[in-house]
């Protein structure tokens, strides 16, 4: 008995992690007026006033993954998280994929 919750025990430590989100922060170009939930990247974004967050499975943030944000969110003045945010060349990129 005490092997098995050892081993449950353990495998539960080395899941735990995979669990773990991270918070994102997007700040938005154009102000939305209303509080607002919006889905990207499979995830829900919390949009009021000229910031939006939401928590995602990953640590660092990305041109590519910042692109697939603003498709639904809107042109943002910056993206980061915990780790570090986009460059001012990076978020050019990032809000040129809206035209």
């Amino acid at each position: 008995m005490l092997r098995f919750v050892s081993t449950a025990i353990l495998s539960t430590m080395i899941a735990a992690p995979a669990f773990a989100s991270t918070p994102f922060t997007a700040t938005l170009e154009t102000p939305k007026a209303e509080r607002e939930r919006i889905t990207a990247y499979d995830a829900i974004w919390i949009c009021e006033g000229d910031t939006c967050q939401a928590d995602l499975n990953r640590s660092t943030v990305t041109v590519r993954l910042c692109k697939k944000v603003v498709e639904e969110i809107g042109a943002v003045t910056a993206f980061t998280s915990p780790e570090g945010g986009l460059t001012e060349e990076e978020l050019e990129t990032c809000n040129a994929s809206l035209n």
